[in-house]
């Protein structure tokens, strides 16, 4: 057989994606998986906010079926008029996606299809990333949500907070409630058994072998108990990585804590715990800081440690396995919200958080019975918690501080090692091709800023938000967040490019945030010579600002409308796009700033300068590696 002949058979999938009044996209794809969606780092990216940034996947299954998958996309997939989570394509057929109509043709090899002319199919090489652009509603904000990205898994339903198993609603065991009934052998002889059950109350609930009624349930394959909010909202996944003693928890503990009053009071949104139980330690530590009987006491958070409180230990596979505690919260939109009868089941979310214990970041520790930062799959952000004390370079430039965390004999440590170990784990198991950027946002957090905000040449407001009367609620300062977000950068460029370097190589969007979760330096208790903080001195800064982020990328928040956005005069500039970088060349520099294409559209300030430019839009609406 030739090589025309041979390429002649390639299957290839064509896939038409209209948005009315749009010109359509055209693909042929014939690798796979294909990830389609919002994100610049899919294979087909649609620029919507009815798409998700993860909408779908295409792959294929050990019989060469092609299989499109919903990967729990908010507007979801349509055929028919309902609702699908996964279609095995065949022939032509007709789906919809949010606002988006999209046409797929497949005729595998040997098909009724294979007939086509060997102009359609011979060396079809990938095609430049396109994307679609309509106008957003306001109140929409950006983007619709994305939940659980387990690329490839061929399964619907509920993803276990605890293990990451994937399984169908019908599945749910339940937790016996008799006392006799004693005896687990996934969680040990103490713990209640888990059962399939095949009666139930008129309430719903299970009945277990003694007759009694159980409303718990339970993955089937850790047995773990899943709140019953859990199970009803999609999950929104969120990890926080971090060196050893950078300061996770007080800054997770910050967080929580300030959210609780600042999306209430400020966003319309409810945020609440989904379950005591699985919040203890995180709802001691805010007692803690925020709650002390006496303010003026020094007190410290107790280390996270490997083993112990954080964890449980479950029989998987014939092998005692840790994994971590998630917090659960449950965010919904509060009654009042403008738009509520209409986002109420849009924006109702379980977020599911991670913290480890900085240790388990390092190389060599990730392990098949120590699988505890395994949640970096399936996380939808990850929230990298860089500390500037324990850098070298920033201590120099911060020599003149009595903070003890810069005394000569704290810890220093090579921050970018632990994010690269991240990076690694995260394209080992999820097969991400060299070179490849995750679909991921990085939001990369630079902690305690009490201490270094002076070196930042950009003033910082207190609140990156703003009442708005139109919507009844306030509108985020995403454009300020961006400037933020580019001083950061440009400071870390200065005092370590590495870390700026490694961690654009992983995700398309990063975004640089300060904070400090305690806003004033700790002290130190001189009798046990441990470091600790009265909680009368506690002020947190911009700890809610990644998570506000976060939020609205996935259109729960919305933005300062366009006519609202401060505009400031601007310095004539020279723009060139090479790959995903903007070279841009103002008056009086030496060499042009080097933008990432994330920061497209945004208006922004010259770090030491008071020139303003505005990066321009993706040629066509693409994305910088097209």
């Amino acid at each position: 057989m030739s090589n025309d002949e041979s390429a002649s058979e390639v299957p290839v999938l064509h896939i038409r994606c209209q948005l009315e009044g749009q010109p359509p996209i055209e693909r042929k794809i014939t690798e796979f998986p294909c990830r389609i969606g919002r994100s610049q780092n899919c294979d087909i990216v649609i620029s919507d906010s009815s798409i998700s940034s993860l909408h779908a996947l295409i792959s294929k299954n050990e019989d060469g079926d092609l299989i499109l998958e919903d990967q729990w996309s908010t507007n979801g997939i349509y055929m028919h008029f309902q609702r699908v989570r996964q279609v095995k394509l065949e022939g032509t057929m007709h789906l919809v996606m949010g606002r988006v109509s999209i046409d797929l043709s497949w005729f595998p090899a040997g098909g009724s299809g294979s007939q086509a002319s060997s102009s359609d199919t011979v060396g079809v090489a990938p095609m430049p990333r396109q994307r679609m652009t309509l106008p957003v509603d306001p109140l929409e904000g950006s983007p619709a949500a994305t939940i659980s990205r387990i690329s490839g898994s061929g399964q619907g339903g509920i993803v276990c907070p605890h293990c990451w198993y994937r399984f169908d609603v019908d599945e749910f065991l339940f937790v016996s409630r008799h006392q006799s009934l004693l005896g687990d052998p996934v969680l040990g002889d103490d713990a209640p058994l888990r059962f399939l059950p095949s009666r139930f109350t008129p309430e719903g609930n299970a009945i277990d072998a003694a007759g009694m009624s159980c409303p718990d349930m339970a993955c089937p394959r850790c047995h773990l108990r899943i709140p019953q909010a859990a199970s009803e909202m999609p999950p929104l996944f969120l990890s926080i990585v971090g060196a050893t003693a950078s300061g996770k928890s007080y800054f997770l503990t910050s967080m929580t804590w300030q959210l609780r009053n600042t999306l209430s009071s400020n966003f319309a949104m409810s945020f609440t715990d989904t379950d005591a139980v699985n919040n203890q330690i995180l709802n001691d530590f805010e007692e803690t800081v925020f709650l002390q009987s006496d303010p003026n006491e020094l007190v410290s958070l107790r280390k996270t440690e490997l083993q112990g409180d954080l964890y449980n230990q479950v029989l998987l596979d014939n092998m005692l396995i840790n994994l971590p505690k998630p917090f659960m919260f449950t965010v919904t939109p509060a009654e009042h919200h403008p738009r509520y009868k209409q986002v109420l089941e849009s924006m109702s979310r379980t977020l599911v958080l991670y913290d480890n214990a900085g240790e388990h970041f390092e190389p060599g520790m990730d392990s098949v019975d120590n699988p505890t930062t395994q949640h970096l799959l399936h996380s939808d952000t990850i929230f990298f918690l860089f500390d500037p004390t324990k850098d070298v370079r920033f201590r120099k430039r911060l020599s003149g501080s009595d903070d003890p965390q810069l005394a000569a004999s704290a810890r220093v440590q090579r921050q970018e090692i632990i994010l690269t170990e991240m990076i690694n784990r995260i394209k080992k198991y999820t097969g991400l091709r060299s070179g490849r950027k995750c679909a991921k946002t990085l939001l990369f957090l630079v902690s305690k800023c009490d201490v270094w905000k002076h070196l930042l040449d950009f003033p910082i407001p207190e609140e990156p938000w703003m009442w708005d009367g139109d919507y009844n609620t306030c509108v985020l300062d995403v454009d300020t967040i961006k400037n933020v977000s580019f001083s950061v950068r440009y400071l870390l460029m200065q005092i370590c490019p590495e870390v700026v370097s490694t961690a654009e190589s992983f995700a398309g969007e990063v975004l640089y945030l300060p904070n400090s979760a305690l806003g004033h330096s700790p002290e130190l208790n001189e009798e046990t010579g441990m470091i600790g903080i009265r909680p009368v001195d506690v002020d947190p800064f911009w700890v809610t600002v990644p998570m506000l982020y976060f939020f609205y990328e996935r259109g729960f928040i919305p933005p300062v409308p366009s006519h609202r956005r401060e505009r400031h005069p601007e310095t004539p500039s020279e723009c060139k796009l090479s790959g995903d970088v903007f070279f841009i060349m103002l008056p009086g520099l030496k060499k042009p700033l080097q933008i990432p294409t994330s920061f497209s559209g945004f208006q922004l300030r010259c770090p030491g300068t008071d020139m303003w430019f505005t990066v321009p839009e993706m040629p066509g609406g693409g994305s910088g590696d097209a």
